[in-house]
């Protein structure tokens, strides 16, 4: 037992079942075992030991516990903050479930329970539904001798949560799912099935309004979070050993916060807790952990590395949206601007936050203020760099200067990765790392944050973190650091060709080609941005101009239509009802179909 989480473990494993208990599910798959548990911690198993493994083979770990933060300012000033640390029971801000959409954002604690659930969804099962249906469909194709031992839907696609319960407030669609039958129901013995990325996803649906938040102490927000946690069974070594993890959150009350900043917290331990260092690359929105020494000993417990042991981080994809300002801001070295999105690309008010700042704290120390947070003014100051008594991260030494005259700092040991000290308020700097520091290992947690930014009433944000992990083969710990960069970019890469998530379309388009061609289905039309709030984007470059739109409500009628003129065709939804629509195009023979979620 790792009696650094003793109390942890004996809370998870041996307390009775309480209100808003979470259940967990587990990704095993691109040799990564990560727990997830249904109010969206990814953190130790039930018995209060590390979850994430990496090599799961081995059954090493680089992170004890990781999740969402989130927090700011009501209009009367009050502080509303959300947090995960490392999920006790009894301290818990998030718990699962849907929220209402009348605006008073609640839930019962009989829904709560009844989400307390984590869905696993495998693609190979997918490819098997859609085999299944393929040849239920084709009267040249015997079932009997196709699926000799018959066939049965995954409970996993039966208990899938694609529809909320409108008569209890909930929002129509939740879970998305591919629709075969064009019904605007989910019902997978029509063919329907859940539609997530990757080769296995873990899906929960939480929320922070279920109880008073034990774990931060701050006020609730009414947020409504969709993650989906998920990797690749890939022999691509740029994925090797990634997990992916996407958010959408919606702000299903009526208060508008300012200042809002969302983070992605995470406790990193490269298999011993107590020889870490911790660092910050500005430019590649990542936060990661190094050994201290180029060998990682066993310690509480729990297994070491060895020799060269690795290094493990978060990288921020796809931060979320900036606030809205009319224009397409042109790029320049300013943050957020060299390590965010979309600057200067032609499009009005799509730009994204990179990493805004990063923050570390410890487990222990002299310095109670550098230690975890036990207060909402404690999690708050460290969503801004600053310390739990306000004092604000500066720069050198351990980041802990009373002086005034100390130079404030925005990210935690970022190296050379920020060459015009645009998070010290300009001007270059020597390299500032730990080991540079001569600071003395330990454990360490670190923060990814986004923000500052103004969260409305309804507004919808989305966020892509990947969890990456890196050894290189000598060279020493530091030398993992470099393979670990080098992989980022990879990943980076890779990412922004994923349909429905950093790339137009839907994650369920790519399907195995000869699957697609049996069940015959119309071919796809990519539309953006998804899901929609005031205008929805047709890519229409492949029809013919003329060739006439119409796009589809969820029971089949038809609420507007339009005609093809150039490359892209647009329609302004915004007085559209919440929920699932269709756009259909037919030309000659063929039916073009996209799908988009209005909200």
């Amino acid at each position: 037992m790792n009696r650094k989480y003793f109390a942890i473990a004996a809370a998870m494993g041996l307390h009775a079942p309480v209100a808003f208990a979470q259940n967990s599910g587990a990704l095993h798959i691109n040799d990564v075992q990560a727990v997830v548990y249904s109010n969206g911690l990814i953190g130790p198993d039930a018995t209060g030991e590390h979850g994430f493994l990496v090599p799961a083979a081995e059954g090493t770990s680089p992170m004890y516990s990781s999740g969402l933060w989130m927090g700011g300012l009501s209009s009367d000033g009050q502080l509303k903050l959300a947090a995960h640390l490392f999920g006790e029971a009894g301290q818990r801000d998030f718990f699962p479930g849907p929220l209402t959409t009348d605006g008073s954002a609640s839930i019962s604690p009989e829904v709560s329970q009844q989400y307390d659930q984590v869905w696993s969804i495998l693609r190979a099962d997918v490819d098997q539904h859609l085999a299944w249906i393929a040849c239920v469909t084709d009267p040249n194709c015997d079932v009997e001798t196709e699926f000799p031992g018959g066939y049965v839907v995954p409970s996993s696609f039966l208990n899938w949560p694609a529809l909320g319960d409108v008569e209890a407030g909930q929002d129509l669609y939740l879970a998305p799912f591919v629709d075969y039958d064009a019904d605007g129901n989910y019902d997978p013995s029509s063919g329907d099935y859940p539609c997530v990325p990757g080769d296995q996803a873990l899906y929960v649906i939480f929320n922070d309004k279920a109880d008073v938040h034990t774990q931060s102490g701050g006020g609730q927000i009414g947020v409504e979070v969709h993650m989906t946690v998920f990797a690749y069974d890939s022999d691509d070594p740029t994925l090797a050993q990634t997990v992916f993890v996407r958010y959408h959150i919606i702000n299903r009350g009526t208060q508008t916060l300012n200042e809002f900043r969302l983070a992605h917290f995470a406790d990193l331990d490269i298999g011993c807790s107590e020889d870490d260092h911790v660092g910050s690359d500005v430019g590649r929105s990542l936060v990661f952990a190094v050994n201290g020494d180029d060998m990682d000993q066993s310690c509480l417990g729990v297994e070491g590395y060895g020799d060269q042991p690795p290094a493990f981080g978060m990288a921020i994809l796809q931060g979320p949206l900036m606030d809205a300002d009319g224009m397409d801001n042109t790029e320049d070295p300013a943050l957020p601007a060299f390590n965010g999105m979309g600057y200067d690309d032609g499009f009005v008010d799509n730009e994204r936050h990179g990493l805004s700042n990063s923050m570390y704290f410890m487990r222990e120390g002299l310095n109670l203020e550098m230690t975890d947070p036990s207060k909402a003014a404690h999690f708050h100051n460290y969503l801004r760099s600053m310390w739990k008594n306000g004092l604000p991260l500066s720069y050198g030494g351990n980041g802990y200067v009373e002086s005034p005259a100390s130079l404030g700092a925005l990210f935690a040991f970022p190296n050379a990765t920020d060459p015009e000290g645009l998070g010290n308020e300009g001007g270059p700097l020597a390299p500032w790392t730990e080991a540079t520091a001569g600071n003395t290992p330990g454990d360490r947690r670190m923060l990814a944050a986004m923000g500052p930014m103004t969260l409305e009433p309804g507004q919808v944000q989305e966020l892509l973190v990947a969890y990456v992990y890196a050894r290189a083969a000598s060279g020493g710990a530091e030398a993992s650091v470099a393979a670990l960069q080098q992989r980022t970019d990879s990943i980076r890469a890779f990412a922004a060709t994923i349909p429905g998530i950093m790339a137009p379309g839907s994650p369920c388009d790519a399907l195995p080609t000869g699957i697609v061609d049996a069940i015959a289905e119309p071919e796809p039309l990519e539309l953006f941005p998804v899901p929609a709030s005031d205008r929805i984007i047709v890519r229409t470059g492949s029809l013919e101009p003329g060739t006439q739109l119409q796009v589809i409500d969820g029971r089949g009628a038809l609420v507007m239509q339009g005609t093809v003129a150039g490359m892209y065709t647009g329609f302004d939804v915004q007085q559209l009802p919440a929920g699932l629509y269709a756009v259909r195009a037919t030309q000659g023979n063929a039916i073009h179909l996209g799908r988009f979620v209005k909200e």
